[in-house]
């Protein structure tokens, strides 16, 4: 039991000394892996660089309408703007930035974009 008590105090005296280095480099960088990395899959698709905010979405017909990305998001009542026609069964106006869409409600698909309606 002696021994064993030893051996196990030995090895947790030594296991930070070896695992420290591998835990982070020195001046607060992480060590380049991009060589590893296409080493290890070579047929691997590439990955997105994440997008910056370049300001407010402009969705486009056709294009799935997620109120999140949409800015000055609001359901708009045709009846108070001139030129707009009644939304047909199904379909209802929404505001996005200075955009009118005609969206689908069930399925978020975009059918029409009015641009500067609220200039």
């Amino acid at each position: 039991m002696r021994n064993f008590t030893a051996a196990l105090l030995a090895a947790a005296l030594l296991a930070p000394t070896v695992a420290a280095p591998a835990m982070a480099a020195p001046g607060g960088h992480e060590p380049d892996r991009s060589q590893a990395h296409s080493q290890q899959s070579n047929h691997a698709p590439a990955r997105k660089a994440p997008q910056q905010n370049k300001g407010p979405h402009q969705f486009r017909k056709g294009e799935k309408f997620d109120r999140n990305r949409a800015s000055n998001y609001q359901v708009v009542d045709y009846r108070k703007y001139r030129n707009v026609k009644a939304p047909p069964r199904g379909y209802h106006y929404v505001r996005s930035g200075n955009d009118l869409l005609l969206v689908g409600i069930t399925s978020g698909i975009v059918a029409a974009v009015t641009s500067g309606m609220f200039r």
